[in-house]
């Protein structure tokens, strides 16, 4: 691709959400981050009242989603720093098996302690293995320089 012509935005767009998902524990996040919408979503929609009238047993789920949640966008955010919030999330996603609903019908809990075992595992790419990322885009540029060339 010559310097003078710009990819389109979307294109611009889609690699850069390409590069994200390659560098940072992305799966992980969003697994856990459905973990804590599935954990907290019984208690979705009540107003002041209803938490009044539920107590603290009411909140303990909105508290432990929102931990979730925040180790989630923690590890997405600053992936160098992952350890942590991942074995705090796999501890919230177990303790809301007793204080939430079953961890969220289950379902909940199951995908917090994939997303945060997911997370824990993750590993970012090597220089070698980002230079041969950058060696393959350069050849599909190339590849797509000529072809709109030869059109």
């Amino acid at each position: 691709m010559s310097t003078s012509q710009k990819p389109n935005p979307l294109v611009r767009a889609w690699r850069g959400a390409t590069r994200l998902r390659r560098t940072r524990p992305f799966w992980g996040s969003l697994l856990l981050l459905a973990g804590a919408y599935f954990v907290a979503n019984p208690l979705f929609g009540g107003d002041w009242a209803f938490y009044v009238h539920m107590g603290v047993r009411g909140v303990t789920p909105l508290l432990l989603a929102g931990g979730m949640a925040a180790a989630a966008l923690v590890a997405l955010c600053v992936p160098a720093q992952r350890h942590f919030p991942a074995i705090v999330a796999s501890m919230l996603s177990v303790a809301s098996l007793p204080l939430a609903n079953l961890g969220g019908w289950i379902i909940g809990m199951m995908l917090g302690i994939i997303g945060s075992g997911l997370i824990f595992a993750w590993t970012p790419y090597s220089e070698k293995q980002l230079a041969k990322f950058a060696a393959r885009d350069e050849r599909r540029g190339r590849r797509r320089a000529l072809r709109t060339s030869a059109v």
